[in-house]
């Protein structure tokens, strides 16, 4: 059964991009509170966990919108020289590059499978009102 409107699983009301980025400020809030302890490891964590649960509840605009807030956050708060865009090592560069793969992806799956079970969702939607409907027109056939 073709069923082409999937995408329209996630709600796309401005509120949608607020909760995104109250996400992103608490995940930048947990982090820094860790940051005497965790110094530069796990820099991008916090904002990981935050794009997943806004990719999973709200859909992939507001989530890209976390994790590129998230990213540039990370970047200059929680890689050394801390407070900076400088990069220092070109190790440095390849983390930022792999999280950014790493964001895509978990963004992308995300999306698919919300796409996939909404589909499934309008699909039985679509079988119950045929049945209600063939229920319906069997009822009003007698048999003479």
């Amino acid at each position: 059964m073709q069923i082409k409107n999937s995408r329209a699983w996630a709600p796309d009301t401005p509120s949608v991009y607020g909760y995104a980025l109250l996400g992103t400020l608490a995940a930048f809030f947990l982090r820094y509170q860790f940051h005497p302890l965790m110094q530069s490891q796990f820099p991008i964590l916090f904002f990981l966990f935050n794009t997943t649960l806004v990719s999973y509840k709200f859909g992939w605009k507001p989530a890209t919108i976390t994790a590129i807030i998230g990213m540039t956050l990370a970047y200059y708060f929680f890689i050394p020289p801390f407070n900076s865009f400088e990069l220092p090592t070109i190790l440095d560069a390849l983390n930022l590059f792999i999280f950014s793969i790493l964001f895509v992806t978990i963004i992308y799956l995300i999306e698919k499978l919300q796409r996939e079970r909404f589909r499934a969702v309008l699909i039985a939607r679509v079988s119950d009102s045929r049945m209600k409907i063939m229920a319906k027109l069997s009822a009003g056939k007698t048999l003479i």
